[in-house]
C-alpha cells in the first residue's frame, strides 16, 4: 500500500486504505490538486502506556536526588 495517494485513486481503493491503516498503524496522505490534503492514520497510533523495552536500563535518572550539600556550598 502506497503512503501518499491521489484523491481520486482513494474513492475505489477505500476499503484497502482503510484495512491498511486500522490492521497495519500505517499512515496514508491523501494528495489532491497536486498538495497534500487529509492523512488518515489510526486513532492510537501515538498513544502508548506500554514501557520502551529498547530504553530499558538506559536512562538514568533520579528527579528526587538530595544534594543539599552541593547548593549549601555554592
Amino acid at each position: 500500500m502506497p503512503t501518499v495517494i491521489d484523491f481520486e485513486q482513494v474513492k475505489t481503493a477505500f476499503p484497502d486504505i482503510f484495512d491498511y491503516v486500522a490492521e497495519k498503524k500505517g499512515v496514508v496522505t491523501v494528495i489532491r490538486g497536486g498538495k497534500a490534503a487529509v492523512r488518515i492514520s489510526p486513532i492510537n497510533v501515538y498513544r502508548t502506556t506500554e514501557p520502551l523495552p529498547e530504553l530499558a536500563g538506559q536512562i538514568n535518572c533520579d528527579l528526587f536526588a538530595d544534594e543539599s550539600s552541593d547548593w549549601e556550598s555554592a
